[in-house]
């Protein structure tokens, strides 16, 4: 079995055998050549130590080596331009390198993922991965339970990889997940917001967190969308639970982040909304605003960063906004309120709100002529947010206002002004507006 390696691969694969070291690439970019497709990165590891690896390339011509900030264990190595991880054999001892090619693939999460390749030794697949690809089979490299232990995200991992490789759980990964769910907890990382990132970004990503709610992980991951399961709104425009209803929306979006998770929490808060009025008719009011509120608690407690945070709920906080009002002025708060990069996301959202269900009774037609009303103002490039105006947070710092939150006071103070009247934006006229204000 021969793997078509990169040049660039190639070179530093060479450099550290000419030196007297094992190099080898592994990991996800062996099983995707294996599986016929061209990876997206080449991951590299070695028995060189790290010092080694930084005195080796870091003095040679066209390369530049930096250990990394958070793992010991790893080298980023640029060279063209391009940026490549070099990994040292690991033990299973705490802060202790290996010799052992075989021992350092033990640490990997499944038998796919634990394979490793140079030209001089071919391939090196102690866990028998290449069969498990073959067969299109998701298991542990080693004990399961183990390996779940050791890390809870590799649950989540799991589920991506069926939803991304079309691949299947074998029944010892299945049961150990079973076994362990509910000692485990997902808040607070990093690689959570990774996981869950992927997912919403696979194809049909309903799969996905139906998969979750079969295997009880996604009343860990986010309890809270738990009560729309089978939650009857009584109302004549929808034919779906707020579930699936949910999904179906999740399914119409393109594959953007800060949409699709939007598209996921958009009616989360709905069963604590819903009144009836005298005709039996349901009514879910304020569930956007609520719902937005609720997506911020989910968001922050995964671990999401604040720009994707602040994107989803705003978009949440729309999602219902029936432009009653089509005037300019509107227009420019609307788009201030979602934010130029945003805008597109809103109205993808709403279209595919409408496409999740069967009898909605929103207008396509007003909302699509509201976007294109935006797409007008924008390219028009007047004063819509706090970068466009002619004035800084440092000249407001200048002027004696406090870093932070006062300083963003007074730039949406201004904004205010100059989205009514675009002809006031002009330094001179803010500061003296700022001036009054402040007497």
């Amino acid at each position: 079995m021969k793997i078509d390696i990169p040049s660039n691969v190639a070179v530093i694969l060479n450099i550290l055998d000419s030196a007297g070291y094992q190099a080898f690439v592994y990991g996800a970019c062996i099983r995707d050549s294996l599986r016929g497709v061209k990876p997206i990165c080449w991951e590299l590891t070695t028995n060189a130590l790290p010092p080694d690896i930084v005195q080796l390339f870091d003095d040679r011509k066209g390369f530049t080596a930096v250990p990394a900030y958070k793992d010991y264990s790893s080298i980023s190595l640029i060279f063209q331009g391009n940026n490549y991880r070099i990994n040292t054999f690991r033990t299973g001892e705490e802060n202790r390198f290996s010799d052992d090619i075989e021992e350092e693939l033990s640490f990997n999460d499944f038998t796919m993922n634990s394979i490793a390749y140079s030209e001089k030794t071919g391939l090196v697949d102690p866990f028998n991965g290449w069969e498990d690809i073959k067969h299109q089979v998701i298991k542990c490299a080693g004990d399961c339970t183990e390996k779940i232990s050791q890390d809870p995200v590799r649950m989540l991992r799991a589920v991506r990889f069926e939803a991304q490789l079309g691949f299947k759980m074998d029944h010892s990964l299945l049961q150990a997940i079973v076994e362990q769910k509910d000692q485990l907890s997902f808040d607070s990382s990093e690689k959570v917001a990774n996981e869950l990132t992927q997912l919403m970004l696979t194809e049909a990503p309903s799969t996905s967190v139906r998969r979750l709610l079969e295997l009880g992980l996604l009343e860990k991951l986010i309890p809270e969308l738990l009560p729309t399961i089978g939650f009857d709104t009584h109302s004549s425009f929808h034919d779906k639970d707020v579930f699936d209803h949910t999904l179906a929306v999740l399914d119409h979006t393109k594959a953007n982040l800060a949409l699709r998770l939007s598209a996921l929490f958009h009616d989360i808060d709905k069963p604590n909304c819903l009144t009836l009025d005298e005709k039996g008719e349901g009514h879910c009011y304020g569930h956007a605003s609520l719902s937005a509120q609720t997506s911020r608690q989910i968001l922050t407690r995964l671990n999401f960063d604040r720009k994707t945070l602040n994107a989803v709920c705003a978009l949440i906080k729309e999602h219902m906004n029936n432009y009653d009002n089509v005037s300019e002025l509107s227009i420019k708060r609307l788009i201030r309120r979602v934010g130029p990069g945003n805008l597109d996301n809103l109205f993808e959202l709403q279209l595919a709100d409408i496409k999740g269900s069967g009898r909605s009774g929103r207008d396509i037609d007003r909302i699509i002529h509201v976007r294109n009303k935006c797409w007008e103002m924008l390219s028009r490039r007047e004063p819509l947010t706090a970068h466009d105006l002619d004035i800084s947070g440092y000249d407001l710092m200048v002027l004696g206002y406090d870093a932070g939150e006062t300083i963003g006071e007074a730039l949406d103070y201004l904004l205010d002004k100059v989205v009514d009247n675009p002809a006031l934006n002009e330094k001179k006229t803010l500061l003296e507006l700022l001036k009054a204000r402040r007497d």
